[in-house]
């Protein structure tokens, strides 16, 4: 996707407003990750999208996904950017996408191991914005769908 077409999705969507905003929120969010997780920030704008993503195994209801083969993060059309909230979802795929840039896909016992940490992190992003239910719930699903199943024989 090209960045005029990311800019023309944006002025479509609530806040940031322009592409060059959303690029600065993102790159502040990746260097929000290096400093919390450890992981290297990005040295480039990640591709975002503001639309539900055609192919996976993804849940109507899901409100980001990030496509480690593409590098590009859709988010769904009506997540709201201005709000602490929208954000959060957003600071989760990018999350996703500094775990892939270091390889910890490949060390994790389980790719559910992965979603552990991304939510960890939206739920303490959710809590130091004040939105504590927020946070509470979100600790709550990455506790469920964080855990490593174990064999069953």
């Amino acid at each position: 996707m090209t960045r005029s077409l990311i800019l023309s999705l944006a002025l479509l969507f609530p806040a940031p407003a322009l592409a060059s905003d959303l690029c600065a929120m993102a790159m502040d969010m990746e260097a929000r990750i290096a400093e919390r997780l450890g992981y290297p920030p990005s040295s480039a704008c990640p591709e975002i999208a503001f639309a539900l993503p055609v192919a996976g195994a993804v849940q109507r209801s899901q409100a980001g996904a990030y496509d480690p083969m593409t590098g590009r993060i859709d988010l769904a059309p009506d997540l709201d950017l201005a709000t602490a909230y929208g954000q959060s979802f957003l600071l989760h795929e990018l999350v996703h996408a500094a775990q892939y840039r270091a390889g910890r896909d490949r060390a994790v016992p389980c790719p559910a191991a992965l979603e552990a940490e991304a939510y960890g992190e939206q739920a303490d992003f959710l809590m130091e914005a004040g939105l504590s239910r927020e946070a509470v719930l979100t600790r709550a699903l990455g506790s469920q769908l964080g855990g490593c199943a174990a064999p069953e024989y």
